[in-house]
């Protein structure tokens, strides 16, 4: 079963997907009106699956992705980055 450590508005969590899903991408967006990233798995027998609301992804569950998390040149996610006070 695929696994990934990320960061949720609320602190770090782990999510996981089955182990039928054939791919699993990293994509950006809006839930709520709050930029975020989504994650999503395509299955071959059912709807794609979709776990929203991620502001980062673990840089060592990276690999496991079909796509990269966008990361600003010091490491941090896209998505915290904007949302961090300057």
């Amino acid at each position: 079963m695929p696994e990934f450590r990320v960061r949720k508005p609320d602190g770090w969590t782990t999510v996981s997907f089955p182990d039928e899903v054939a791919t699993i991408s990293v994509v950006g967006g809006k839930v709520d009106g709050q930029l975020c990233l989504t994650l999503t798995a395509e299955r071959e027998d059912g709807p794609r699956l979709v776990e929203p609301g991620i502001l980062d992804v673990d840089e060592n569950d990276e690999n496991v992705l079909e796509n990269a998390v966008p990361w600003t040149e010091d490491g941090t996610s896209v998505v915290l980055d904007r949302l961090l006070p300057s």
